[in-house]
C-alpha cells in the first residue's frame, strides 16, 4: 500500500508544535495584512464623518457613499444585484438613522 512509504504509525499524522504555531502566526500575519487598508478607509471615513453635524448630514458626502453602502449591510457582491435605485445612498441613511 502507498500511504505506507509515509505513513508507520499514527504519530505520523500528528503535526509538531512548533509548525502548528507557525501557520498560526501565518494566518494572523495575512489577515493583518488583508485588513490594513480597511482599517485605513474606515479612520479616512471616521475623519471625514466627524465634520459633520448630524448623521443625516452624511447623506450629502458623496465621497463616503461607497462606505455608507458597505456599512449599510450591502456587500459588493449584493450591490451587483440591485437596481441602481436600490443602493441610492439616501434612502439608505435615512432607513439606518431610524434605527
Amino acid at each position: 500500500m502507498a500511504y505506507k512509504n509515509h505513513l508507520n504509525t499514527g504519530l505520523d499524522l500528528v503535526t509538531a508544535y512548533d509548525k502548528t504555531r507557525a501557520g498560526f502566526v501565518a494566518l494572523a500575519i495575512e489577515r493583518n495584512r488583508r485588513a490594513t487598508p480597511l482599517i485605513d478607509q474606515a479612520r479616512v471615513l471616521k475623519t471625514i464623518a466627524s465634520q459633520v453635524n448630524s448623521p443625516a448630514d452624511l447623506i450629502n458626502l458623496v465621497e463616503i457613499q461607497p462606505a455608507l453602502l458597505a456599512a449599510s449591510g450591502i456587500s459588493d457582491k449584493a450591490r451587483g444585484y440591485l437596481q441602481p435605485q436600490d443602493t441610492q445612498v439616501d434612502s439608505i441613511c435615512h432607513w439606518l438613522i431610524s434605527l
